[in-house]
């Protein structure tokens, strides 16, 4: 049984650039130090692509967040730099393995309770970042952008 209130759902919540956003906890498998975890640079790639890690055996694709999204980088030295492990199911067959991939964010927050009813459009924020949000949340007058998983997984720019 869950003990989360009726109509919530738990948001980890981080830091990139002067922005917050919280995604769904469900989506994510676990956060690493992104000075720890040795990434590989891979040639020819686009520009927000870190490189490959190896994760206990499972090789994954390190995406700096920030530029993918059109906001300021993540600084891959810096101590507060994470790398948030998260997966999307396959939207054509929900029986294949979900994808999973590494998003370098600037500094890893908490985790909070959110009623995802409250989520409004995110309208105002710029056209690179739109289409991977879900909304807006205002949560005790901080703005929190809500990433959409499934929707930075299945991107056309990979």
């Amino acid at each position: 049984m869950s003990n989360q209130t009726s109509g919530t759902k738990q948001f980890l919540v981080f830091g990139q650039g002067g922005s917050l956003f919280g995604i769904e906890l469900d989506a994510v498998r676990e956060v690493l130090s992104l000075n720890d975890q040795p990434i590989s640079p891979v040639p020819n790639t686009l520009p927000f692509l870190l490189g490959l890690t190896n994760l206990r055996g499972e090789i994954l694709a390190a995406a700096d967040f920030g530029r993918f999204t059109g906001i300021e980088s993540v600084d891959t030295h810096h101590p507060s730099s994470r790398i948030l492990v998260v997966e999307a199911p396959d939207p054509r067959d929900v029986r294949l393995s979900k994808m999973r991939m590494g998003l370098a964010v600037s500094r890893v927050e908490g985790v909070l309770s959110l009623n995802p009813d409250r989520t409004v459009s995110a309208v105002d924020v710029s056209p690179d970042l739109a289409p991977f949000l879900k909304g807006l949340y205002n949560s005790e007058g901080r703005l929190l952008m809500i990433v959409d998983v499934e929707a930075i997984a299945h991107s056309e720019r990979w």
